[in-house]
């Protein structure tokens, strides 16, 4: 490899990794967060196995099935009793997801494609926000990056550990957000068109593992069928209404781009900086944010029609490009059936577990033009793109919502009474509040507090409850 290659590549993921951390040290605690926090401090703290999830991701009522949240939330602290220990675990799911990448790209493309891999995934701004903060929805990058190196690696023949391997990724992910049904689509679709070639006895021992790790929840269904998801929506709803579809499809574009959502772009820039500060960054933050960097939609839209024009050209192949074109197709495929099934509308992090394909277009076009006549234009791109996604992802650190303490349309969650989870945790100071007449538990979790969380610690009411 060029040491000039190797140099950029050590650079870029210490930048990326050196973000991430700052986030994790400032990250806050909300509803969701506090729920995942809850099963994870009754596992670690009393040896109370809650098994089932946050309620469904799908926004259908239930919870999400199976206990393996309580076991990743849980196991990091019993090592280290602070609501950042899940997190760490979760970055470290975001590191090995960037490296099995790396590996599908540096065997397919070769090392220039690894340095624009790390610009596109790396330091993705949806990506690296999403792996420094506890949410369902963090834990679901590894299972995606799996999904690719597993099937990549049985483009040609099957072998038993990656299908085993990859059916037991995707089950216990499903534990964690049900959006891990897209990559069930997926892997059907690409078996169909010949990309992956599944090892039927793999198959069914991946099978096995989920089926055992769900008999804790069939139990619990027994006691509390209340607690089974996807009790209301209409299946199919995408194809009823068209604009589910269409939303999905758009995420696909914009996963791969510096156009974020609007959660993660509201700055305020007062508790890090103070209001001098924050009256000159937060346009400027806002701005750039929602604004200029919708532009980067254009490159991406243009990768993509090169993409396609390609794959239409090309038959299907196992090896080099024409696998990473077709993987990423078909991938897109899935999102639009997907998103067409699914009872609810996709909102931005449903579809989150295919952010490692749909940055695929970008690797494969930025490689392209590095190899031609206009080599040196395309480097100048990507460094500005780089630049660009640093400065966002610092302005994110500082200013937006889930990593600053108060502020505007600040994160956060009022409880009625001060449980020992929030004492142990010490989350009064990362976002938890106390207030006995306004508090309330996360939605949808009175079944968790009551049935857990009440009869192990029977705390007395605060002052004034």
């Amino acid at each position: 490899m060029d040491c000039k290659v190797a140099t950029s590549i050590r650079w870029l993921f210490a930048l990326g990794l050196a973000i991430a951390l700052l986030m994790i040290y400032r990250s806050q605690v909300a509803g969701d967060a506090l729920a995942l926090l809850t099963k994870g401090w009754l596992f670690a703290e009393g040896g109370v196995w809650v098994p089932f999830g946050n309620p469904a991701a799908t926004s259908t009522g239930g919870f999400v099935p199976g206990g393996f949240t309580a076991l990743v939330v849980g196991l990091p602290l019993k090592l280290w009793m602070d609501h950042r220990a899940p997190t760490l675990l979760i970055l470290l799911g975001h590191v090995i997801a960037y490296v099995l990448m790396d590996r599908v790209v540096a065997e397919t493309l070769g090392s220039r494609a690894r340095i624009v891999l790390l610009v596109v995934y790396w330091l993705n701004p949806w990506r690296l926000y999403q792996s420094a903060w506890l949410d369902n929805s963090n834990y679901v990058f590894l299972t995606g990056a799996v999904h690719a190196w597993a099937c990549f690696r049985q483009r040609s023949k099957p072998n038993w550990f990656h299908s085993a391997l990859l059916v037991a990724a995707v089950g216990l992910t499903a534990q964690l957000h049900l959006s891990a049904v897209l990559l069930v689509v997926a892997t059907v679709l690409l078996w169909w068109r010949g990309y992956s070639k599944p090892h039927w006895p793999g198959v069914a021992l991946g099978v096995l593992v989920t089926v055992v790790s769900l008999i804790p929840w069939f139990i619990e269904v027994v006691r509390q069928p209340e607690i089974v998801p996807g009790r209301s929506g209409t299946l199919g709803n995408g194809l009823l209404l068209i604009w589910p579809v269409l939303k999905g499809s758009v995420y696909w574009l914009r996963y791969a781009s510096l156009y974020t959502t609007r959660g993660m772009n509201v700055y305020d820039f007062t508790p890090a900086f103070g209001a001098d500060a924050d009256r000159l960054l937060a346009p400027l933050f806002t701005n750039l944010g929602l604004g200029l960097l919708t532009l980067t939609l254009i490159p991406v839209l243009v990768a993509n029609v090169r993409c396609f024009r390609e794959y239409r050209k090309s038959a299907d192949g196992l090896t080099g490009r024409a696998w990473l074109r077709g993987y990423a197709i078909w991938i897109l495929v899935a999102i639009i059936v997907s998103n067409a099934l699914s009872p609810s509308s996709p909102m931005w992090w449903h579809n989150l577990i295919i952010l490692h394909a749909a940055v695929l277009p970008m690797v494969l076009w930025f490689d392209a033009v590095l190899r031609g006549s206009r080599a040196s234009l395309a480097r100048r791109g990507l460094m500005a793109w780089a630049v660009l996604s640093a400065l966002l992802l610092l302005g994110m650190a500082f200013g937006s919502e889930q990593y600053r303490h108060g502020g505007r349309e600040a994160w956060g969650w009022a409880l009625p009474r001060n449980d020992r989870v929030v004492e142990d945790l010490n989350l009064t100071r990362y976002g938890i509040t106390i207030d006995p007449k306004q508090g309330k538990y996360p939605i949808n979790n009175n079944y968790l507090y009551r049935t857990y969380v009440v009869p192990f610690e029977c705390p007395p009411p605060s002052a004034g409850g």
